[in-house]
Protein backbone atom coordinates (compact mmCIF):
# COMPACT_ATOMS: atom_id res chain seq x y z
CA UNK A 1 0.00 0.00 0.00
CA UNK A 2 1.70 2.68 -1.23
CA UNK A 3 1.13 6.46 1.46
CA UNK A 4 -1.43 8.59 -0.45
CA UNK A 5 -0.63 11.23 2.27
CA UNK A 6 -3.15 13.96 2.47
CA UNK A 7 -5.66 12.46 -0.19
CA UNK A 8 -6.26 9.05 1.39
CA UNK A 9 -9.67 7.86 1.18
CA UNK A 10 -11.48 6.18 4.49
CA UNK A 11 -10.75 2.78 3.14
CA UNK A 12 -7.03 3.70 3.10
CA UNK A 13 -7.46 4.48 6.15
CA UNK A 14 -9.29 1.09 7.39
CA UNK A 15 -6.70 -0.71 5.35
CA UNK A 16 -3.72 1.05 6.71
CA UNK A 17 -5.52 0.48 10.44
CA UNK A 18 -6.16 -2.81 9.95
CA UNK A 19 -2.15 -3.40 8.54
CA UNK A 20 -0.87 -1.46 11.43
CA UNK A 21 -3.06 -4.12 13.93
CA UNK A 22 -2.13 -6.95 12.53
CA UNK A 23 1.88 -5.71 12.51
CA UNK A 24 1.41 -5.05 16.18
CA UNK A 25 0.37 -8.11 16.96
CA UNK A 26 2.90 -9.98 15.51
CA UNK A 27 5.36 -7.62 17.16
CA UNK A 28 3.88 -8.60 20.39
CA UNK A 29 4.36 -12.35 19.89
CA UNK A 30 7.60 -12.04 19.02
CA UNK A 31 8.10 -9.91 22.26
CA UNK A 32 6.63 -13.02 23.78
CA UNK A 33 8.96 -15.57 22.51
CA UNK A 34 12.02 -13.36 22.70
CA UNK A 35 11.01 -13.06 26.51
CA UNK A 36 10.33 -16.92 26.81
CA UNK A 37 13.52 -17.12 25.43
CA UNK A 38 15.22 -15.12 28.20
CA UNK A 39 13.86 -16.66 30.82
CA UNK A 40 15.00 -19.89 29.55
CA UNK A 41 18.14 -18.61 29.25
CA UNK A 42 18.50 -16.90 32.47
CA UNK A 43 17.54 -20.50 33.81
CA UNK A 44 19.88 -22.00 32.02
CA UNK A 45 22.38 -19.87 33.33
CA UNK A 46 21.31 -20.26 36.81
CA UNK A 47 21.62 -24.26 36.84
CA UNK A 48 25.07 -24.02 34.54
CA UNK A 49 26.44 -21.79 37.41
CA UNK A 50 24.95 -24.05 40.20
CA UNK A 51 26.22 -27.27 38.47
CA UNK A 52 29.74 -25.26 38.00
CA UNK A 53 30.37 -25.18 42.01
CA UNK A 54 29.26 -28.30 42.87
CA UNK A 55 31.74 -29.96 40.09
CA UNK A 56 34.59 -26.89 42.30
CA UNK A 57 33.37 -28.14 45.14
CA UNK A 58 33.71 -32.11 44.38
CA UNK A 59 37.10 -31.43 42.77
CA UNK A 60 38.11 -28.95 45.99
CA UNK A 61 36.95 -32.05 48.20
CA UNK A 62 38.80 -34.51 46.08
CA UNK A 63 41.90 -32.46 46.44
CA UNK A 64 41.58 -31.49 50.30
CA UNK A 65 41.19 -35.36 50.92
CA UNK A 66 43.87 -36.23 49.33
CA UNK A 67 46.14 -33.85 51.29
CA UNK A 68 44.81 -34.04 54.82
CA UNK A 69 43.20 -37.58 54.90
CA UNK A 70 42.83 -36.79 58.57
CA UNK A 71 40.35 -34.16 59.10
CA UNK A 72 36.95 -34.78 59.84
CA UNK A 73 35.61 -31.97 58.54
CA UNK A 74 37.04 -32.73 54.98
CA UNK A 75 36.25 -35.90 55.19
CA UNK A 76 32.70 -35.13 55.18
CA UNK A 77 32.89 -33.65 51.83
CA UNK A 78 34.23 -36.64 49.89
CA UNK A 79 31.43 -38.01 47.61
CA UNK A 80 29.29 -40.47 48.53
CA UNK A 81 29.87 -43.77 47.11
CA UNK A 82 26.58 -45.84 46.45
CA UNK A 83 26.95 -49.54 46.40
CA UNK A 84 26.08 -51.31 42.70
CA UNK A 85 22.98 -53.19 43.97
CA UNK A 86 21.55 -49.82 45.04
CA UNK A 87 22.40 -48.10 42.11
CA UNK A 88 18.31 -48.92 40.29
CA UNK A 89 16.85 -47.85 43.55
CA UNK A 90 18.96 -44.72 43.88
CA UNK A 91 18.34 -43.56 39.96
CA UNK A 92 14.55 -43.81 40.77
CA UNK A 93 14.96 -41.82 43.98
CA UNK A 94 17.07 -39.13 42.34
CA UNK A 95 14.45 -38.89 39.52
CA UNK A 96 11.80 -38.19 41.73
CA UNK A 97 13.95 -35.45 44.02
CA UNK A 98 14.19 -34.04 40.11
CA UNK A 99 10.58 -33.83 39.44
CA UNK A 100 9.62 -32.76 42.78
CA UNK A 101 12.44 -29.45 42.88
CA UNK A 102 10.27 -28.80 39.69
CA UNK A 103 7.19 -28.98 41.12
CA UNK A 104 8.39 -27.01 44.19
CA UNK A 105 10.61 -24.39 42.14
CA UNK A 106 8.25 -24.00 39.60
CA UNK A 107 10.52 -23.99 36.78
CA UNK A 108 12.05 -26.42 34.27
CA UNK A 109 15.04 -28.59 35.24
CA UNK A 110 17.84 -29.25 32.73
CA UNK A 111 18.69 -32.85 33.44
CA UNK A 112 21.77 -32.83 32.06
CA UNK A 113 23.10 -30.53 34.48
CA UNK A 114 21.24 -32.50 36.93
CA UNK A 115 23.24 -35.29 36.15
CA UNK A 116 26.49 -33.68 36.28
CA UNK A 117 25.49 -32.28 40.73
CA UNK A 118 24.89 -35.22 41.27
CA UNK A 119 28.15 -36.83 39.75
CA UNK A 120 29.88 -34.23 41.30
CA UNK A 121 28.35 -35.47 44.69
CA UNK A 122 27.85 -39.27 44.21
CA UNK A 123 30.14 -42.41 43.21
CA UNK A 124 27.59 -44.95 41.42
CA UNK A 125 29.60 -48.26 41.55
CA UNK A 126 30.06 -50.27 38.34
CA UNK A 127 29.27 -54.06 38.23
CA UNK A 128 32.60 -54.44 36.56
CA UNK A 129 35.52 -54.91 38.83
CA UNK A 130 37.89 -53.79 36.05
CA UNK A 131 40.95 -51.21 37.31
CA UNK A 132 40.02 -47.58 36.19
CA UNK A 133 36.19 -48.67 35.63
CA UNK A 134 35.26 -49.01 39.27
CA UNK A 135 32.24 -46.18 39.27
CA UNK A 136 29.86 -45.62 36.73
CA UNK A 137 30.41 -42.33 33.92
CA UNK A 138 28.27 -39.41 34.25
CA UNK A 139 27.05 -40.51 30.34
CA UNK A 140 25.96 -44.22 32.08
CA UNK A 141 24.40 -42.62 35.01
CA UNK A 142 22.24 -39.72 32.72
CA UNK A 143 21.06 -42.82 30.09
CA UNK A 144 19.85 -44.35 33.62
CA UNK A 145 18.28 -41.28 34.55
CA UNK A 146 16.33 -40.96 30.57
CA UNK A 147 15.24 -44.84 31.04
CA UNK A 148 13.84 -43.97 34.87
CA UNK A 149 12.07 -40.54 33.39
CA UNK A 150 10.73 -42.79 30.48
CA UNK A 151 9.42 -45.29 32.50
CA UNK A 152 7.84 -42.62 34.98
CA UNK A 153 5.89 -41.05 31.92
CA UNK A 154 4.65 -44.67 30.76
CA UNK A 155 3.19 -45.65 34.14
CA UNK A 156 1.49 -42.54 34.74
Amino acid sequence: MKSKGINMSVEDVEARLEDKKRRHLRQVERMQKLEQTMQNTNNDIEQLEHTLKEMKRAAAAAKNTERDAATETKRKRRPRIIPHDRVPAFITYATHVFDYLQHRLHRTLNYVWFCLSLCSRYLLESRTKRPGHRYLTPNTILGYFKKEKEDMVRER
